[in-house]
């Protein structure tokens, strides 16, 4: 049967498309997990790093006393540990069983530091060009691998700061004050980079004030996916091409990463790198068609 080729543009125009899935399920319930275990350990730890402050001893008296803010942060440091295992199961759980790519667009690489030189030349004024992203841009890899080195930091000195005297049975009791060292202040660290930093490129800049609904709802506008991540948005393009209803079959010219292909539509593709690159069945968001 022959093959029809439209561009997505035209096809968005038509139905009236305004979102694309972005995000998965799971990867929202791991990122709400993130943001209430993060904000309340912030908000237990910090008046303990900061202890002779006014303004500490009175949120501290407010939550029930110092006993009652230790065990709330201890509560909430084992949910944290526990979205990180949640985190690394769902990836390496995917290519296991889903057989999906290691989602290699989230590896720091040199067209990165590129996008940051350009940006930050785009801010003083020096250029009038922006940086052009795909699925993710430098800020959004730094703030992902952050996590990764941050929580495991946070974790094995909150362990022993939790049990030092188990942990002293076999480490130098060094081992406690040095921990009090990297906890208290890896964990200033992270707090300062989310809200002076993430909160704001996130959620306070202008084209998303007052809030980033899209780790919420899965959803991103197509024209802040245009705007925000137009190599990604050129990949779908160039990837999908809806043809008529009764059409059964696309021509695809180049792989996307993780595009859902809509149910009335079969694939053919070429494929110049990796095959198991493209979507094997029409619901494995992300990318889809809302």
């Amino acid at each position: 049967m022959a093959t029809r080729t439209v561009s997505i543009t035209s096809v968005m125009v038509e139905s009236k498309v305004e979102e694309i899935v972005r995000f998965t399920i799971h990867q929202r319930i791991q990122h709400i997990l993130m943001i209430v275990s993060f904000t309340m350990l912030a908000f237990t730890g910090l008046p303990q790093k900061f202890n002779t402050w006014g303004v500490s001893e009175w949120w501290v008296n407010f939550l029930g006393g110092i006993e009652m803010v230790r065990n709330l942060h201890r509560f909430f440091a084992v949910v944290l540990l526990a979205d990180a295992v949640y985190h690394i199961v769902y990836i390496f759980g995917g290519m296991a069983i889903r057989k999906q790519p290691l989602p290699l667009s989230m590896i720091p690489s040199l067209k990165d530091f590129q996008g940051m030189y350009q940006e930050i030349r785009y801010f003083v004024g020096l250029s009038r060009e922006e940086p052009q992203y795909d699925r993710f841009n430098w800020r959004e890899k730094f703030d992902y691998w952050a996590v990764f080195w941050g929580t495991p930091i946070l974790g094995i000195s909150g362990l022993i700061l939790m049990f030092p005297v188990q942990v002293t049975r076999f480490l130098p009791g060094t081992a406690v004050p040095m921990a009090m060292i990297a906890h208290s202040d890896e964990a200033f660290l992270a707090v300062a980079w989310i809200f002076g930093s993430h909160l704001f490129f996130t959620h306070l800049s202008p084209g998303v004030f007052p809030l980033n609904k899209s780790i919420f709802t899965g959803r991103i506008p197509v024209t802040r996916l245009q705007e925000e991540h137009p190599l990604e948005w050129k990949r779908i393009q160039a990837a999908l091409a809806v043809a008529q209803p009764e059409a059964v079959a696309v021509a695809v010219e180049a792989v996307p990463e993780n595009i859902t292909v809509p149910e009335n539509i079969a694939v053919e593709a070429e494929l110049p790198g990796n095959p198991d690159a493209l979507p094997k069945t029409p619901n494995n968001p992300p990318n889809e068609i809302a």
